[in-house]
């Protein structure tokens, strides 16, 4: 749930972010704790919701109308019967008070169960079947949704992947008896991924003035002043990993740091983050500033 990935945009939106107002360099740092802290509340909140779903149809179910591609789904029981003793949650959203969060995408859970109602497949397969498609096709696509938890934390919006990710490929391989095959994580799951945002981030703030440097003159048609703030942000970042962290492979840091651009950018950002690090790597690496170490990267 909290890779590289995600660690890295953390850094980039915390080095950003003291682009625009100067903040004490140990809170920004703790900035990647407190964030991955509430990834983990995002995840344990979305598990509610689950939960909360299943309950609600349980509650409206009757003779005459029966849901039991919810009900009655071992995918969506597994929920109930799983509660984290590890983590300490920060911010929990009482589902109970929002129902309207369920009633918006009702109709929808309802024509699907009646879809599968008709099916002739395998039981068992149908039921995941159900429970993915109903998360990944309904949940996901509402727009209602989506805006209520973008509402309750800011940055749930950029966790939300990553965490709809984790449960559809994680359910996906569970014993439905046994509810330790799911994993619930913790904060000391992700100790690697922290420990090298904040090592990135200690690279960074030491050596700015010297990667803001190595930027300038190497962004052919582009001053430095010229560049949008958060490019400028993602190249430094790109830099310092590129330097300062012999095991990760240059292909590695540069595809990661363009993917970012793309993301968090303009729709040029990619193309102009991947011609500029391409120059610069050449270049450092001319200059015995990047050497990468261990199986299968250059000496």
């Amino acid at each position: 749930m909290l890779n590289r990935r995600h660690i890295r945009t953390l850094v980039v939106q915390s080095i950003y972010s003291n682009s625009f107002e100067l903040i004490d360099n140990d809170k920004l740092k703790n900035y990647i704790n407190e964030s991955s802290s509430s990834t983990l509340d995002l995840f344990y909140n979305l598990v509610d919701y689950l939960k909360e779903i299943n309950l609600f149809f349980n509650n409206i179910e009757s003779k005459k109308f029966s849901y039991p591609f919810v009900t009655e789904n071992p995918y969506f029981f597994f929920f109930t019967k799983l509660n984290a003793t590890s983590f300490k949650r920060k911010q929990i959203i009482n589902w109970n008070l929002n129902h309207n969060y369920i009633i918006e995408i009702r109709d929808q859970i309802i024509e699907l169960n009646n879809e599968f109602i008709t099916s002739n497949k395998d039981q068992n397969k149908l039921r995941l079947e159900f429970f993915i498609k109903c998360y990944s096709e309904i949940i996901l696509n509402s727009n209602l949704f989506y805006e209520f938890i973008e509402d309750q934390n800011i940055n749930w919006v950029n966790d939300f992947p990553y965490v709809n990710t984790y449960i559809i490929k994680n359910i996906q391989k569970i014993d439905l008896q046994n509810p330790k095959s799911f994993p619930l994580p913790s904060l000391y799951d992700f100790q690697e991924e922290i420990k090298f945002g904040r090592e990135l981030f200690d690279k960074i703030i030491e050596n700015y003035d010297d990667l803001k440097f190595i930027i300038e003159g190497r962004t052919p048609n582009w001053d430095s002043d010229r560049i949008t703030q958060i490019d400028y942000v993602i190249l430094v970042t790109s830099i310092a990993e590129l330097i300062y962290f012999s095991s990760i492979p240059t292909k590695v840091t540069i595809n990661e740091y363009i993917d970012i651009a793309k993301e968090f950018s303009t729709p040029a950002s990619g193309k102009f983050v991947n011609g500029v690090l391409d120059n610069i790597l050449k270049d450092l690496t001319k200059q015995g500033l990047i050497v990468k170490t261990g199986r299968g990267l250059i000496t």
